[in-house]
């Protein structure tokens, strides 16, 4: 099931992605959920990313309220199926920062939060994941409604330059600034968002876009582990015995930001029309040779 797009017809192209992830999270929850519950729901998260990010790509041609109906349905589906993902993250981070607690902090204390992470953990209930699975049946069967009838590599464009150009705001103001945590997370969102659009449209030059979509995916990687560490910096509190773990955390984020910032200057180097200039070439090159490799009726 690739997650990618062909050129000779885009509403066909679009339809059948979205179609493909939305009965792939529904098979996660309904069936291999049983085999192994944590990987199922990821996999069946990642389903729901993916189909939100066609969403916002196609964003430009939908009206309003049927970008926030669609987009709101699937958060909310992703929604009843996170805590319990959550939670093991938290474990992970704990589990990945243990090394530098020793000699900084005791045995006890470390073991203590462990186990209080661990107790936080728990399974998604079954009410849950029935509710995630029909609301997941709905959308699949809206999906011919809302993508739109001959969608033109124009919007196609349009959806990328938007998230492409709010992500270099974003990073802008990371590279010239002290970013909160909520604002690399909302920087992460954009580059997920660009990062699945570059994926959709990489058979237009897979030479290049593969590469680009790699990098993208490291970047997001980066942002991703600064949240979960500020996250997790919440979950320690000001417990003396602890203390030291913020400046492991503070010194963590730190790398990463600097990470980062210096993958941000080469993935937002180009100004947005420049950008858009060049997927917009890219995408007709491809639409051209999609039509000219169609066999005759």
């Amino acid at each position: 099931m690739a997650y990618k797009l062909a050129f000779d017809d885009l509403t066909a192209a679009v339809r059948a992605c979205a179609h493909d992830q939305l009965r792939d999270a529904v098979d996660q929850l309904e069936h291999r959920r049983a085999e192994d519950p944590v990987r199922a729901v990821h996999e069946a998260r990642k389903d729901l990313k993916k189909t939100r990010a066609l969403v916002r790509l196609v964003r430009p041609a939908l009206k309003a309220r049927t970008y926030r109906a669609e987009n709101g349905a699937l958060r909310d589906a992703a929604g009843r199926v996170s805590g319990a993902r959550d939670a093991d993250v938290m474990v992970a981070v704990a589990d990945e920062l243990a090394p530098l607690m020793v000699g900084r902090i005791s045995e006890q204390a470390a073991d203590a939060l462990r186990a209080r992470l661990e107790g936080a953990r728990g399974t998604t209930p079954p009410s849950e994941i029935e509710a995630a699975v029909a609301e997941l049946r709905a959308a699949d069967e809206r999906v011919d409604a809302w993508v739109p009838e001959a969608l033109t590599r124009d919007v196609l464009i349009a959806g990328m330059l938007r998230a492409y150009a709010e992500g270099r705001g974003h990073f802008r103001h990371a590279r010239d600034h002290d970013p909160t945590p909520e604002e690399l997370h909302e920087w992460r969102k954009r580059v997920k968002d660009l990062w699945y659009h570059t994926r959709l449209v990489e058979p237009a030059w897979p030479a290049l876009l593969g590469p680009q979509a790699a990098e993208l995916k490291v970047l997001s990687e980066h942002l991703g582990d600064d949240h979960d560490l500020a996250v997790f910096a919440g979950h320690v509190g000001d417990d003396p015995e602890l203390e030291p773990l913020h400046a492991i955390v503070a010194d963590r984020r730190a790398e990463l930001l600097a990470w980062a910032r210096g993958l941000g200057e080469r993935v937002y180097a180009e100004r947005p029309k420049a950008f858009a200039a060049r997927m917009d070439h890219l995408i007709a090159a491809a639409e051209r040779e999609a039509r000219a490799t169609v066999p005759a009726s």
